[in-house]
């Protein structure tokens, strides 16, 4: 049944032209060189350290991995990560 809302969000988001990141609440992830990461749609922290920032998405857990990281603003729908980034992936 699950699958079927999902379906159901993509048709609805494509026949009303709105991105499906908006509408399936999936995050959105803007690097700005290897230095800055800005995520929104995240659902809060679940770690973070010097090398690692992991988020809860509705995708499933986000890692974002490097040297220095240092969290620059988070807000209760996005979060702005500096650093020496070298990966951001889906975990889950």
């Amino acid at each position: 049944m699950r699958n079927l809302g999902s379906k159901m969000k993509k048709v609805a988001s494509d026949w009303l032209d709105i991105p499906q990141d908006i509408a399936a609440n999936l995050p959105r992830v803007l690097m700005i060189g290897p230095y800055r990461a800005h995520i929104e749609n995240h659902q809060g922290v679940e770690r973070f350290s010097r090398t690692e920032l992991r988020l809860k998405t509705a995708r499933g857990p986000l890692s974002v991995t490097g040297q220095k990281l240092v969290i620059h603003a988070i807000y209760p729908d996005e979060v702005w990560v500096e650093g020496e980034i070298t990966e951001v992936k889906f975990l889950g």
